[in-house]
């Protein structure tokens, strides 16, 4: 009998265990009845909630029904009274007999416009079984970043960092969200409502090519990359790429708008001083809250508008005194009575239509907006990547349509714009919003008529664009740059690898498929140009890409033609492009035969 005990508990050890050491985090599962074992389940990959950006979820439908069927699963978050609310929704088609999995991202509102608490709604339905729902609800961190953690570096540490953690401030719940490396999604956009990724060497070492290259786009776009090893490793071990251009023994480095470090560690346990270091650091919802009100340039620029409440007054009284005493006592009066039946309609009907031509010819149809955009170029061979990052500030008159389609995948996240009548997420605002997003499908409340809209957008692109380098610098002489860009490029800077500063000629126009003229430059007059040039764009991100600027092998170029590098949003919108820079690394065309010695 004690022997089936110590049986049994060692076998519910072994399960618990098992699921311990699952990463990600049961969001839904279902067995229908009386359908051959047809079973849906949906796992978080980083846990079920986040303070900004997305996080990815993993959807396995097995069919075995009989016949093909639909399955509809819809994300929801959000809560009653609350300024934004975000909903997507997906479709997937099953074969009888069969079993499919899927990767999915799901967008939250950032911390200025939801509560700590979020509550994650999921409903799935399919033509003819039952609709199942849950709901998932979480406490996120109030002040502290949102960290991923490889398991094994969780394994015998993140009980003891969450309790350090909440002990500093019961406002804090969790160190981080463990992963299994297996399960990592291969969409970038999946990491962006994290700001630290924190992986062992071995599991950063053994990921697959897609899902490095999604870790990698986050960075590139912003994100934090944190590799611990016990064996002395540097940034120069970690393959990435342009990795030729880092220190070989630096263990920091930045990573186009994003940074990557290594971290020793024992191989066993973390230390409780990781939650100081980590505290320290700014999170991405509160640069989305606080860096994008009176302190932004660009929405300074933004032309002001009153929002005119003595005008509507006055039409609304003119309304009330038509329908009432006017309407009563002369089109209406004592013994026409029935006119009211006319009278009223008429009336009502024609104080809409001043009102909408009111409105019309104040705000117009459609509206405008500011934009400014850093491009980054990495044409590295197994990246070939162009990153865009985009800030924008709008404001709509008449929009028949609030949402839009991009023509490609975008990360999008609302700013924290000043308080006014106009900003649909202000304190002051009453009305609430919810923004459905299905790909590269935006629908919902993001462009609503008479509205303020701020919004950092950003995107991941493949590319063939490049500037090559066919010979190094040397002797004082400039190195030779080819540019197969697309467009045209005006003013162009190159810090080459040897830290010396290059520019091109005043005037000239490099057309695609030329060589780029280049002379000596001064370092004092290029970060004045680059200050300049960047004066549009909020303090976090002019600040990084202020710190590219001494990152040897890196250009920086002025495009010709100005609308050849931002995002399209909604196409109802006049966009003025107040900055476009262009930036990135050189491609050498030989890189056999092609060294500092030549």
């Amino acid at each position: 009998m004690f022997a089936a005990k110590t049986a049994l508990i060692a076998t519910l050890a072994t399960l618990v265990s098992a699921v311990a050491a699952l990463g990600q985090e049961e969001v839904l599962r279902h067995v229908y009845d009386k359908a051959g074992g047809t079973r849906i389940e949906i796992e978080s990959l980083f846990g079920t909630a986040a303070r900004h950006g997305a996080l990815p979820f993993r959807i396995t439908i097995r069919n075995n029904t009989g016949k093909d069927r639909a399955w509809t699963v819809t994300f929801r978050e959000g809560h009653p009274g609350r300024k934004l609310t975000t909903e997507s929704t997906y479709r997937f088609e099953v074969e009888n007999a069969s079993e499919v999995r899927h990767e999915v991202v799901f967008h939250f509102a950032p911390a200025f416009a939801a509560y700590d608490y979020r509550n994650l709604a999921v409903e799935v339905s399919a033509p003819g079984l039952r609709d199942v729902s849950r709901n998932a609800g979480q406490q996120t961190n109030q002040s502290f970043p949102m960290l991923a953690i490889s398991k094994p570096l969780a394994r015998r540490s993140l009980a003891a960092l969450d309790d350090h953690l909440e002990k500093q401030n019961s406002n804090n719940h969790f160190f981080a969200k463990p992963f299994e490396p297996d399960a990592l999604p291969s969409d970038w956009l999946g990491y962006t409502g994290l700001d630290f990724f924190l992986v062992d060497l071995d599991s950063w070492n053994n990921l697959q090519s897609s899902q490095r290259q999604a870790v990698i786009s986050w960075v590139r776009l912003g994100g934090n990359l944190e590799v611990y090893t016990e064996t002395g490793e540097t940034i120069g071990d970690l393959g990435l790429p342009g990795g030729n251009r880092q220190e070989a023994s630096a263990t920091q480095a930045t990573l186009s708008l994003g940074r990557v470090r290594v971290q020793e560690w024992n191989g066993s346990e973390l230390p409780t001083a990781l939650v100081g270091h980590y505290s320290s650091h700014r999170t991405r919802d509160q640069e989305l809250e606080g860096y994008y009100g009176t302190d932004w340039p660009l929405q300074e620029s933004l032309e002001s508008k009153d929002f005119n409440a003595a005008v509507i007054f006055a039409l609304l009284v003119g309304f009330a005194v038509l329908v009432g005493p006017v309407n009563l006592f002369y089109f209406a009066k004592s013994g026409r009575r029935h006119r009211l039946f006319v009278t009223t309609p008429v009336i009502s009907v024609a104080a809409c239509l001043v009102v909408v031509v009111f409105i019309l010819l104040k705000d117009g149809v459609g509206g405008q907006g500011l934009r400014v955009v850093f491009a980054d170029l990495q044409p590295t061979p197994g990246e070939m990547r162009l990153y865009t990052s985009q800030e924008q500030v709008s404001r709509t008159g008449v929009m028949v349509d609030p949402g839009f389609e991009a023509d490609r995948r975008l990360g999008l996240a609302p700013v924290n714009l000043p308080e006014s009548a106009y900003n649909p997420l202000s304190p002051r605002n009453r009305r609430t919003t919810t923004y459905e997003i299905e790909g590269p499908v935006f629908r919902g409340g993001l462009f609503r008529s008479r509205s303020e809209q701020g919004f950092v957008v950003c995107a991941a692109e493949p590319t063939r664009a490049r500037i090559e380098i066919t010979a190094p610098s040397s002797e004082g002489s400039p190195p030779r740059l080819v540019s197969s860009l697309a467009s045209p490029i005006g003013e162009f800077y190159y810090l080459d690898t040897d830290a010396r500063l290059w520019k091109s000629p005043p005037g000239t126009t490099v057309a695609p498929g030329s060589a780029i003229p280049l002379e000596p430059a001064d370092r004092n007059a290029f970060e004045a140009w680059l200050r300049r040039e960047t004066s549009g764009f909020s303090r976090p991100l002019a600040e990084r890409i202020a710190r590219l600027g001494s990152e040897a092998d890196r250009f920086f170029a002025l495009p010709d033609d100005d609308s050849a590098f931002p995002l399209p949003t909604h196409p109802s919108l006049d966009w003025e492009n107040r900055a476009v820079l262009l930036s990135g690394s050189p491609l050498p065309r030989n890189p056999a035969t092609l060294s500092s010695d030549e």
